[in-house]
């Protein structure tokens, strides 16, 4: 599958720019994820035609985790400063949240315009878009 984005620019685009991050972060097999879980149930056919848009916020959902704690031969590890404390679970919540609602705007946003322009957009079919068949609140389906 190719990548939509590359992990470079999800951090040029999803994490702030004050901060530096290293440039292993993000792994390909997470961008995959991110395209395979969000973005083809959502797009269906279309995806495979997709080239442009960059959903790097879906991207940030996943790492949020791997920010706090990595996973070594010692077991998963939590990352420790003498200038900051790692974040509490419910602020890494607020933040994953955060990402993904701002993903979902933007995805909410791509599929508005592919729908008001059918014609431009022939291999989008709306009945395998899941978003329309599925009610989701709360991260619950409805």
């Amino acid at each position: 599958m190719a990548l939509l984005i590359t992990p470079a620019e999800v951090l040029e685009t999803a994490f702030p720019a004050t901060e530096q991050f290293r440039d292993d972060l993000i792994r390909p097999t997470m961008i995959e994820v991110a395209q395979l879980q969000y973005l083809q149930p959502v797009f269906g056919a279309l995806f495979d035609a997709l080239e442009e848009e960059r959903y790097s916020d879906f991207v940030r959902c996943m790492v949020i985790d791997e920010l706090t704690a990595s996973v070594g031969t010692l077991g998963i590890l939590q990352e420790k400063s003498d200038y900051g404390s790692p974040a509490s679970i419910r602020l890494q919540e607020r933040l994953r949240r955060q990402a993904r609602t701002t993903a979902e705007r933007l995805l909410d946003r791509a599929v508005g315009v592919i729908e008001a322009n059918p014609e431009s957009f022939p291999e989008y079919d709306p009945e395998q878009n899941l978003r329309h068949c599925l009610l989701l609140k709360g991260g619950f389906i409805l």
